[in-house]
């Protein structure tokens, strides 16, 4: 059937509104991403360079940022076309990026089956197990340390009942010492129940690390002054270098040395019986 002209028309229009709208849409977005830099044929434009700007230049001069990154993105692309020029052949590259993606994807799918189907426990019994049939593994580079450090001036009011304190090293005493270091400004440092490097500790004093360890392995306990300062130091327990760490210092390297075994003795087994498997159905045929 024959249109009227009038309805011909129409249908023309509605025809070619889509086209005209997406010329216009093009328009829009090639006059809104105006161009900063340009090498050859590659282009950088504004808006990328604002959002970089935006995520990593906070607080940044922005001329600078904007004259520092569009540098570093010329020379970038320069770089690369150099590159491109010289390497000749891609295909040493794509089977790199090949066998780099199979990788992901193995990888990828391993942390899946791990997380699905296994649910590893590493017990105390396991820990301790492993810690004494490696122990050699386990031995100090450096000396270790479990006690306090405190440093107050040499006229202090208080030196009598800090010595005291510290000779007795009663809860109450620690309390009592804590509380005036930290009202009065003191230097000091509780390390009880955590292993510090003695190395650490000698950085707090006019002491080398031999000479305090000297001090202290033959008495826990030492009060010298120096300067305009009186320390009081006290070592509850000394590891020198090549002992064993006590059991507590590796557990958790312990645990996960044992964790990552049982992981990569369950995507072992999972590879062999997919293997067998293959094997049986005829999937996989050995000539």
């Amino acid at each position: 059937m024959l249109m009227s002209g009038k309805r011909y028309w129409k249908h023309i229009c509605l025809l070619a509104l889509p086209a005209l709208l997406f010329a216009c849409r093009e328009e829009v977005s090639y006059v809104e991403r105006a161009a900063i830099a340009s090498v050859g044929d590659v282009h950088l434009y504004k808006d990328e360079a604002d959002m970089v700007y935006a995520r990593h230049g906070a607080g940044m001069d922005s001329a600078a940022f904007m004259q520092n990154y569009v540098e570093r993105w010329a020379i970038d692309v320069l770089f690369h076309q150099k590159a491109m020029e010289n390497v000749g052949s891609t295909a040493e590259i794509d089977r790199m990026v090949e066998s780099y993606r199979t990788s992901l994807i193995q990888n990828l799918y391993q942390d899946r089956l791990i997380t699905q189907q296994l649910v590893p426990t590493i017990t105390d019994a396991e820990v301790l197990e492993f810690y004494e049939r490696e122990q050699a593994l386990f031995e100090l580079s450096e000396p270790y340390v479990k006690g306090f450090y405190v440093r107050i001036p040499a006229k202090a009011s208080k030196t009598r009942d800090v010595r005291n304190w510290c000779l007795r090293k009663g809860q109450e005493d620690l309390e009592a010492l804590e509380k005036l270091c930290s009202e009065n400004g003191y230097d000091y440092q509780f390390f009880m129940e955590e292993w510090m490097p003695f190395v650490d500790l000698a950085h707090r004093m006019p002491l080398t690390e031999q000479q305090l360890m000297d001090r202290l392995l033959g008495k826990n306990t030492i009060e010298f002054k120096e300067g305009q300062f009186t320390y009081f130091v006290c070592a509850d327990s000394i590891l020198k270098r090549n002992d064993v760490k006590p059991i507590e210092m590796v557990s958790n390297e312990i645990k996960e040395l044992l964790l990552n075994s049982k992981k990569a003795n369950f995507i072992k087994q999972a590879k062999r019986s997919l293997y067998d498997d293959a094997l049986k159905n005829g999937r996989v045929i050995l000539y």
